[in-house]
C-alpha cells in the first residue's frame, strides 16, 4: 500500500482491555448474587456472541445493547442477576482501562501519521473512554453518528468522509476479525489485524498485516515510515 496517511482504529479490545474488563465485571456481579468459581471466559465469550448478532439489528445505543444482552447470557447459564446489575454493566463501559502499551504506541504513530476512531458504541461513552486512554486522536466515529454497528459499512464510509480521505489512503486497525478486517476487505480497505491472544481466523479472509500488540504495530509503522519511498513525519 501507499503510505497511510491515517490509521483508523477499532477502540475495544485493540486499545481498550474490552475481554479483561468484561470478565471482570461478570466475575463482580456474580459474586455479588453468591456465585463463586465461574467460567467467566466461557460467559464472556457467549455473551460476545449474543452481543454480535444483537447489534446487527436495528440500531439502538449501545448503553440499551449492554442493558439488554446481559440478561441473555446470564440466563444462558442460568446465572442469578438484578436489574440493578444489567444498569451497572451498561454504565460501566466508559471507564474500562486501556491495554498497557496502548497509550505509548498511539504516541508514537501519531509521529507518522493521523489517527482515528472507528467504534462500536455512543459518543458519550467514546468521549470518557478517550478522556482516560489521554490522547488526541484526528477524528472519531461512532455507532451513534452512523446510526449502525460495524460490521456494516456505514461508519467507514462516514469516517473517511469526516477524513477526507480515499479507502486507498487508511489502514484500518482492529481486534475484532469479524467487526473491522471483514467488512475492511469487503470494502478494499488495507487491514491490520492486532490479534493479541493468538487466535484462528474466523472466516475466509486475510488481513493485509497481523501483530500481536500495538506495540508491535508502533514498531511496524515505524518500519514502514523508514523505509517509505517518501519518508513522512507527521506534526499535525
Amino acid at each position: 500500500m501507499t503510505w497511510p496517511k491515517a490509521i483508523t482504529f477499532d477502540c475495544y479490545g485493540t486499545l481498550i482491555d474490552w475481554e479483561g474488563e468484561i470478565q471482570m465485571i461478570f466475575k463482580e456481579i456474580l459474586e455479588r448474587n453468591g456465585v463463586k468459581n465461574v467460567d467467566v471466559v466461557a460467559l464472556q465469550r457467549h455473551w460476545e456472541n449474543i452481543q454480535f448478532d444483537y447489534i446487527q439489528n436495528q440500531y439502538m445505543p449501545y448503553k440499551e445493547v449492554l442493558r439488554n444482552t446481559l440478561p441473555m447470557a446470564f440466563n444462558y447459564f442460568g446465572y442469578p442477576f438484578t436489574e440493578e446489575d444489567s444498569r451497572y454493566f451498561a454504565e460501566s463501559m466508559g471507564e474500562w482501562r486501556p491495554f498497557p502499551d496502548t497509550i505509548d504506541a498511539l504516541l508514537e504513530i501519531k509521529k507518522y501519521t493521523k489517527i482515528a476512531l472507528l467504534t462500536n458504541t455512543d459518543d458519550s461513552i467514546i468521549e470518557e473512554t478517550v478522556s482516560r486512554i489521554g490522547v488526541d486522536f484526528d477524528e472519531i466515529v461512532t455507532a451513534e453518528q452512523a446510526g449502525a454497528y460495524k460490521a456494516n459499512h456505514d461508519g467507514f464510509h462516514l469516517l473517511l468522509k469526516k477524513l477526507n480521505l480515499d479507502k486507498s489512503d487508511i489502514l484500518h486497525t482492529g481486534f475484532g476479525f469479524k467487526y473491522d478486517v471483514v467488512p475492511a476487505s469487503e470494502l478494499g480497505i488495507t487491514s491490520c489485524w492486532v490479534n493479541r491472544y493468538g487466535e484462528t481466523r474466523p472466516a475466509n479472509v486475510k488481513e493485509d498485516y497481523l501483530v500481536g500488540d500495538m506495540k508491535t504495530l508502533a514498531l511496524l509503522v515505524k518500519g514502514l515510515a523508514s523505509s517509505s519511498i517518501n519518508p513522512v513525519r507527521y506534526e499535525g
